[in-house]
Formats: structure tokens, sequence, C-alpha cells
């Protein structure tokens, strides 16, 4: 068996990973490294080592993007973004590192053949390792010559290694018996829990603040005001209609395939326009021959609008024309074009606007030398941007902003005051039961809301108790009032009533479960943190920066 699959490994190791690709489609765009990797110009390359490997080189990336497309399918994972498949390149680079710098041997054959066993990728519907599996799995992808030779022995060892260094990583997981403790204790606590809540809606202070507070409001918080960056834009329309000719014939195949293709929305116009209708009545070309025309009409003008922007794009890149350039003006002449005027608008302005916000969003990736967008389909046409510039953040006069500074003034100013009343609030029920009254009485008296519930343990706590009521109650004692909890538009004083804390014998059978869960807990984070500071580490400095 040994022998069986180290000869299949070797035979078939070197079709497998773009054939691959026909079963599992990489859909992310990696973008790691900088631009001038991916060109063909190296007059500008930069190198971007991360522990070695240049991901700035087109071969080298290339390279592990493929080895980490392999060992996520061998591994039967699933990765849903970008970053994710970011993280697990980042993370494989790392873990190879520090395999080389601790000396981690790579498998002997007839480990490595053992460890094929434990893939998911060859596991059999009873979730063994399957020799079917695994044939079917390299015979599948065999047709494909391109992939890199010996790719999947290459991964496999690399696997190995990663997991290996991944056992020392993560540890036995370590804690102290007192946490566990503690945690058993926790979950099997009694409280017997009142509630009092002070409706901040309800709350309703005097607030007309003079011209000074509000100034000095505005002054010290500027930054919310602060408009950001804005562009400076304008259009060229290319209308359909100008392209539209009303005595365009079109043949009878032409107007029959139109009918066919959009057969439903013209079925729905007829009927639209019918007093009565009858269903079992079947529309024809030929009662909607005209309203047929028309459509491959329009569609026809729209297709020529198009044509008529990507040509005029295309002028402009072919001639290098300045968009401040005496021929600009002269192209906009010929064409019979004009300029169409864009107020200036920010990054999360352009999706608010009635024009394309593909088209307005373009705008941040042009500049002074490329300053046009590609034509974006609008409302009755195609539209082309002109970039012109930007305009740098800013923070408008007081004077422009006096309306909103009052708006947010009364609101911190009411958050401020409901937050200094429930500190009274507390301080009177505290008074109030050191002296003997009890807490759900001066609570109402108060004008306050309140509710109580029967002793209950910690880890089934009622559900509508909010859960960081509960967990405010963990770290209180008995007879203690919390301070004011902002709780779903309410500020909420928990107080408990009584608490009852059980002694736990360490053999307890929940003891157990606590002390295996933090221990596994307590790895996982250990593992975590060193893997985190391992792929840091490697980060060039730019790039922490950023």
């Amino acid at each position: 068996m040994i022998s069986w699959i180290q000869h299949h490994l070797i035979r078939h190791g070197r079709w497998v990973f773009l054939s691959l690709l026909a079963v599992i489609i990489v859909a992310f765009v990696f973008t790691i490294g900088n631009t001038p990797g991916c060109t063909t110009d190296r007059s500008g390359y930069e190198e971007n080592l991360y522990y070695g490997i240049d991901l700035n080189s087109p071969l080298e990336r290339d390279i592990i993007v493929q080895k980490v497309s392999l060992s996520v399918f061998l591994n039967g994972q699933e990765l849903r973004s970008e970053q994710q498949f970011q993280s697990v390149l980042n993370s494989r680079i790392a873990m190879l590192h520090l395999a080389d710098e601790i000396g981690v041997p790579a498998p002997t054959e007839d480990v490595l053949a053992e460890y094929v066993r434990s893939k998911n990728a060859f596991r059999g519907p009873d979730g063994q390792f399957s020799s079917d599996e695994y044939t079917r799995f390299v015979d599948n992808f065999e047709s494909n010559p391109r992939a890199s030779q010996g790719l999947l022995l290459q991964v496999l060892a690399e696997d190995y290694r990663i997991e290996a260094v991944d056992r020392a990583l993560t540890g036995p997981g370590y804690l102290l018996p007192s946490e566990a403790l503690a945690q058993t204790r926790r979950g099997k606590t009694k409280v017997e829990l009142a509630t009092a809540e002070f409706d901040y809606s309800k709350f309703s202070p005097d607030l007309e603040p003079t011209e000074t507070e509000l100034l000095k409001y505005y002054e010290a918080n500027q930054q919310r005001y602060e408009i950001p960056e804005r562009i400076k834009a304008d259009y060229v329309f290319f209308p359909a209609d100008k392209y539209a000719d009303q005595n365009t014939e079109f043949d009878e195949a032409a107007l029959r395939q139109h009918f066919a293709e959009n057969r439903a929305e013209f079925v729905e116009q007829h009927r639209a326009g019918q007093e009565a209708i009858d269903d079992e009545v079947s529309v024809t070309l030929d009662m909607v021959r005209e309203i047929v025309r028309e459509s491959l009409a329009e569609e026809r003008a729209t297709r020529l609008a198009n044509e008529a922007a990507q040509a005029f794009v295309i002028q402009l890149y072919r001639d290098q024309i300045s968009r401040t350039s005496a021929a600009f003006t002269q192209l906009l002449h010929d064409l019979e074009l004009s300029l169409q005027k864009i107020e200036p608008y920010t990054m999360s302005g352009a999706s608010k606007r009635a024009r394309s916000p593909e088209m307005l969003q373009s705008a941040f990736t042009l500049n002074g030398n490329r300053y046009y967008s590609d034509p974006h389909p609008v409302d009755g046409g195609f539209a082309v941007l002109i970039y012109k510039g930007r305009i740098a953040p800013e923070i408008p006069p007081f004077e422009n902003v006096a309306d909103e500074a009052r708006t947010d003034y009364a609101s911190a100013e009411k958050r401020r005051l409901f937050n200094e009343r429930g500190e009274s609030l507390k301080a009177e029920l505290e008074a109030a039961v050191a002296g003997g009254k009890g807490f759900l009485e001066t609570a109402e008296s108060l004008g306050l809301k309140t509710r109580s519930f029967d002793s209950f343990a910690l880890r089934e706590a009622p559900a509508e108790i909010n859960r960081s009521a509960i967990n405010q109650a963990e770290r209180m004692s008995e007879g203690e009032i919390s301070p004011m909890l902002t709780l779903d538009g309410h500020g909420t004083f928990v107080f408990v009533q009584s608490k009852k804390v059980p002694e736990i014998d360490r053999d307890n059978e929940d003891f157990t479960k606590a002390q295996t869960m933090l221990q596994q807990w307590s790895a996982f984070s250990s593992r975590s943190s060193l893997l985190n500071a391992l792929v840091t580490r490697g980060m060039p400095e730019e790039a922490l920066a950023e």
C-alpha cells in the first residue's frame, strides 16, 4: 500500500494543481505586494521580501498561491474572502520559516505515505482514507500539463512540517485549578435580582445654549464637521436619441429575434393597453410589431451612443489630448458635445447622486494625466466623466454649521445630564436601602420602572434580562446596587437581593468540563498570539505603519 501511494504521488504530482482549479476556483483577487511587481517595467521594481519570499515577484507569488490553494483543498477547508486567503498565505510562509529556524525535518517517504491518509480530500463516505478516492483525485487531473512538477509532494511535506510547528505552538494549555473552579462557581451561582429603569426618551432637561456655549462646543469638536475630500468634475453626455433614426427599417428576422428574446416584456406592454384581457389569447409579433420596432430602434440608438462614447475615450488616449488643451475644446466642438457640470462631491456622496454612482466613484482613481473615465450607462445614453481636480478636506466656519452644532450640542448635553441624574439616583437608592427601605419601593417613588426576578442560576438567566445586567450582577455582592447601565434606551440599575455561591468539589463533573474547556482555550490563545507575533515580525516596517 505504501509503495503504491508513493508511486502515484510521484507519478501524478505534477498534474495536480491547475487541474485542481477545474474543481475549485480560487475566486480571490490576490493583491499583496506593490504594483510594480505586476508590470513589465522593471525600472521602478522594488523587492517586497517576507521571510525571504519576494511577494512582488509574479513567479514567487504564483507558486505560493498555488501551494496555499492546494493545501486548503487537501485539508477540506473553505476560504470565503481574499482576507482569509491572504491570512492563510502569510501564516504558511511564517510557519515554514519557523520550521526552518528550529530544524523541523522533512518527513521520510514512509512517514509521508502515512500522512497522505490523514488528508480530508482522500476520505471516503465512511470518513476513512479511501484508495479509490485518492486514485480518482489524481487520475481526474492527469490531462492538464501546466501544473508545477512535484507540487503535491512538496505541499504535503510542507503541511507535515507546519502541523509539527503548530502542535509545538499550541502546547498543552496552561491554567490554574482556581480558574476552572471560579468558572464552575460562576455557572452555578444563584442570584435573586431586581431592576429599576430610567427612560431616556422621557428625560427632557432644559437645553437652551447661548451662542458662546455653542461656539465653544464647535471649537472643541471641529473634526466632527470636517468636509472630506471632494472631487471636481464634469461629464460629457452622449444621448441615445441623438443617434436614433425613426426611418430605420429592420428586416423580419431581426424583428422576430428581438420579439423572441424579450417576449414577456412585449406581452406585458400589449396587455397593459387592453381594456379587456384574455389570458388565453397568445400575443404574436404582428400584434406588437410597432412596439418591437421601437424597442429595437431604441436598443440600436443606445448601442451607437455607447460606441460614440468609446470612440471619444479612445481618441483622447490615442492622441494624448490634454484636458486644458485647444485640441480638447475642438474635439467637443466637432462632436457637437459640451461639458455638463457636476457639483463637487465626496466618496460617500457619490452613491447619493442621480447620475451613475459607478461613474462618479471612478473619479477617485483618476488624475491629471488620466482625467477621463470609461463610458458609463446613464439615463438616456452614456456618459464619460472628466476629472478636474480635488478639493482638500476643510472645516467649514461656525456660521455654516450652527444648526447642526446646536443639534449635536443638545444631544451631547442630554446624555451628560442623563448620566449625572443616574449618579444622583444611585446615591438616593443606596441611601434608602442602607436605611432599611426596600429597593423596589424606593425606585418606584423616584419614578423608575421596576422588575423583580426570582432566584436563578447565572448560566440559566431569564431571556428578558439584558446580558450586560447579568454580567454586572456576576461581579456584585449581595445587597449591592450597580451603577446606571445604559441598555436599550434606558438607564438600568441592578440590585442583587441575594447571591448564593456554591462550594465545588474538584471531582465535580462540571469542574472537569470547565478545566478541559479552559485548557483548550488557553492552548488556542497561546498558539494564536505566537503565530500573530511571528506573522507581524516578518512584515516590512512600511506595511506595519499602515
